[in-house]
């Protein structure tokens, strides 16, 4: 049961409980008649726009729909086939394994926010990297960079078989230049020399 189907059932516990506690305490005090109440509620009911009424009506269809839909609904978790033999399969959680590209990219010079997509195909895997790169760089070399640390990273370290390896550059980010300040010793003045040749 996921949050929002909680949220509603502890609302509809806490009505119940509340209308629960009523019901007995009328009982012994008799506050009031139940026939009274459903004569109101009908009235009501009656004497209420048709269209708002229906409105209202909907509204609680819907909301009985969203819930039955979140509760049978369960997010299948994305896998992909490492290898195959007659004792069983080896499968790997996809989000997993794009974090761990992802993390193999970090070492990699002008290269900034990587991301990873990972497709399962039946025979291997597809991989979609995306990130910003430095200015003023060679893209295309750059590119084959990533794209060939990714495709070895995946099959060496995985063990997946790359299929493909694709690489979209989503933007680029000024080169920070380092500034390098040479410190200048200070030479000696003419009368201070002087005095250390006299010493």
């Amino acid at each position: 049961m996921n949050i929002f189907n909680r949220i509603i059932m502890v609302i509809a516990m806490l009505c119940l409980a509340v209308f629960s506690i009523v019901a007995i305490a009328n009982v012994f005090v008799g506050l009031f008649e139940w026939s009274t109440i459903a004569d109101r509620i009908v009235n009501y009911s009656t004497n209420l726009n048709p269209y708002i009424l229906a409105a209202i009506l909907f509204l609680v269809l819907v909301i009985a729909l969203i819930i039955l839909i979140f509760e049978f609904y369960r997010r299948k978790i994305k896998i992909a086939n490492i290898s195959t033999d007659q004792s069983g399969k080896t499968m790997v959680n996809l989000k997993n394994v794009s974090n761990q590209v992802r993390e193999s990219l970090t070492n990699i010079e002008d290269m900034f926010d990587p991301k990873v997509k990972i497709i399962p195909k039946s025979d291997g895997i597809i991989i979609n990297t995306f990130s910003k790169l430095s200015t003023g760089i060679h893209v295309a070399d750059k590119t084959k960079e990533i794209r060939e640390a990714v495709s070895n990273f995946a099959s060496n370290n995985l063990g997946f078989k790359v299929l493909q390896s694709n690489y979209t550059a989503i933007g680029f980010v000024p080169k920070k230049v380092k500034e390098f300040k040479e410190i200048k010793k200070e030479e000696p003045e003419p009368e201070e020399q002087a005095e250390k040749k006299i010493e």
